[in-house]
């Protein structure tokens, strides 16, 4: 069987990105996302779920209850509990970072960075439009952010008045969509306070887990 994955490739410093490439990426992302495989990325929760969706449509979501693809056992998540293996299908942190639109950047020395079109997760995680559902904030973001893409929005403009207009490095994600920065503490104690239920009250404490997983 053969796994395939989709890189946007290693760019020079130079390279300035344009719309068309973000149209590219739109294409090579389609073709992505018709891999069995690649419901993992609706599971995926967050942007990532959303760039999916994106992709290809709301229809695509019933292909979630179809349980796991023929990839998940050889190349995928695999869990032991209780004695018993589950598989499951999962995104490997290339795909993740493919889904972003992320490119690889070198300079003259030599090193290697990274830029995307999209926050990666790890930005995404500590922004104040992380709030455990896809909110009309996030939807509003989302639709200005790919307005300011099609537009071509130029890079004065975004740094006179913060739109997001192409690709950027990890940390320039973090400050772009920090916001409220209450909002990470609610969501952890959110989180804690779940866990905190599961452990200590909810009755068959291995079912969320086995929820996930399908063999």
């Amino acid at each position: 069987m053969e796994l395939r994955t989709y890189l946007l490739g290693y760019k020079p410093p130079t390279f300035s990105t344009v719309y068309t490439d973000y149209v590219v990426y739109e294409q090579y992302c389609h073709k992505f996302m018709n891999q069995p495989h690649a419901i993992a990325a609706l599971l995926h929760g967050g942007l990532v779920w959303w760039l999916a969706l994106h992709s290809i449509g709301f229809d695509a979501l019933p292909s979630v209850l179809d349980g796991i693809s023929q990839e998940a056992v050889p190349f995928r998540l695999m869990l032991s509990i209780d004695g018993q293996t589950y598989f499951n299908d999962e995104l490997s942190e290339e795909e993740v970072d493919f889904i972003c639109r992320m490119y690889y950047i070198y300079d003259n020395a030599g090193n290697v960075g990274k830029i995307s079109w999209w926050p990666r997760p790890q930005a995404w995680a500590t922004s104040g439009l992380n709030v455990g559902f896809w909110s009309t904030g996030c939807e509003h973001w989302f639709q200005k952010c790919l307005n300011n893409i099609r537009d071509g929005v130029s890079r004065n403009r975004h740094l006179s008045t913060n739109d997001v207009n192409g690709p950027m490095t990890n940390s320039q994600w973090k400050t772009s969509i920090k916001f409220n920065t209450g909002t990470n503490k609610m969501r952890k104690n959110v989180q804690a306070a779940c866990g905190s239920f599961l452990a200590t009250k909810a009755s068959g404490k291995n079912f969320f887990l086995l929820s996930l997983v399908h063999f």
